[in-house]
């Protein structure tokens, strides 16, 4: 039986960078803590974020944030993966080669930016972020990292793909995170992996885990788990990793999904 349920946010549950997700998930949320089954989350966003977006249930779920660099509920940080300092500002030097991209570093509670950009304004307003105008970042940095966030609008997976991608992917784990965003973490440091600490801390099999995702970052999250679900809008290659499929997120699918396997099971 089914006794954690995982889910990515943007795209899957959310449109992204909103916080119009379906208020039934929370009357689901309660249901399936009625029932012994524990909800998590598993986003690129951040703690912070994720507590605004999930408010009413937000004190009894797990997070998997910062794409699987983090894992922690309201108590308890269970791992954190800290990019080396040196490293970082080197890759911080190759981004700032990319054309007109963004830099955004994720820290355990913050975010931070060089400048009050358009991106800056985003994160703030729409994804609810803790974020910081920073400045020079090898100037002013002083938090562990987590996670480097590259945007450009619409354009970014080509952009980092060109050059970027070959010079640092056997040393990073390098995956869209959406059409306007591509996320640099740690080998290791997945959605997945940080799925598979939080089944050993509650002492899960596979077989006990669902999960949903849409985006190439959410794979490692479906294979960890026994029971997949890609959602209906969902990338391709998401779709044929799951062993099933959802409706889409228009007709907010994962809600559907969830809805129809307690009423069957309980």
């Amino acid at each position: 039986m089914i006794k954690l349920i995982v889910s990515d946010i943007d795209g899957t549950l959310v449109p992204d960078g909103t916080d119009q997700i379906d208020p039934e998930m929370f009357t689901l949320i309660k249901r399936m803590k009625e029932y012994g089954i524990k909800f998590a989350g598993a986003s690129g966003r951040q703690y912070v974020s994720m507590r605004k977006l999930f408010a009413p249930v937000r004190d009894d779920i797990y997070y998997i944030t910062d794409n699987g660099s983090i894992l922690r509920d309201k108590n308890k940080v269970y791992s954190m993966n800290v990019i080396e300092r040196d490293v970082l500002f080197e890759l911080i030097r190759d981004v700032k080669k990319l054309d007109n991209c963004d830099i955004m570093l994720c820290g355990l509670d913050t975010a931070y930016c060089e400048d009050k950009s358009e991106m800056f304004l985003w994160m703030r307003d729409s994804y609810k972020y803790n974020i910081k105008v920073l400045g020079d970042f090898e100037r002013y940095l002083e938090d562990d990292i987590v996670k480097l966030s590259i945007y450009k609008k619409d354009t970014v997976e080509q952009e980092v793909m060109e050059w970027f991608y070959p010079k640092w992917k056997d040393r990073f784990v390098i995956a869209s995170a959406g059409t306007m965003w591509m996320d640099i973490v740690n080998p290791g440091a997945d959605k997945g992996s940080a799925l598979k600490i939080l089944m050993k801390e509650l002492g899960l099999k596979k077989e006990e885990v669902m999960a949903f995702g849409d985006n190439i970052n959410d794979l490692g999250l479906l294979q960890a788990a026994g029971e997949s679900y890609a959602i209906g809008s969902a990338r391709e290659e998401v779709k044929n990793a799951a062993k099933h499929i959802a409706p889409p997120l228009s007709e907010y699918g994962e809600t559907i999904a969830i809805r129809e396997f307690l009423d069957k099971n309980f």
